[in-house]
């Protein structure tokens, strides 16, 4: 299943629509997508090298309204929705850890976030 999402997202990434497509992509990851839109963002930048800095600030803007429905869906969904997108990944027993290493690091956990492999559907989910 993850590697045809894969291939159909590499494929996207070539079409005249593909930066609706990223921004699509760049919003569910944020909250429940398992593929990154890196697989999309890199083949776009290297086919369009002056619009690149663009496609990265448009997955950025995208990134952070998917971050806020990820937030949504742990604040106001969380016993239903948001239990079952974090068991489905298997993050169920790295929650408690998780949280409370947010509650003592805070902020530090969201900054240093991008250099660990803690999913970031659980970090917007559980805070």
């Amino acid at each position: 299943m993850l590697r045809k999402m894969y291939d159909w997202c590499i494929d996207a990434a070539h079409k005249p629509y593909a930066l609706w497509i990223l921004g699509m992509v760049s919003f569910a990851e944020s909250s429940f997508f398992p593929i990154p839109p890196d697989v999309m963002l890199i083949p776009m930048s290297l086919a369009r090298p002056p619009k690149a800095w663009f496609y990265a600030a448009f997955c950025t803007i995208t990134s952070v309204a998917g971050g806020l429905v990820g937030y949504a869906i742990g604040a106001l969904l969380y016993d239903s929705v948001g239990q079952w997108v974090i068991n489905f990944y298997g993050y169920g027993n790295k929650v408690e850890a998780f949280r409370e290493g947010y509650a003592q690091y805070g902020a530090w956990i969201i900054l240093l976030k991008g250099l660990t492999p803690i999913p970031f559907k659980l970090v917007t989910i559980t805070s």
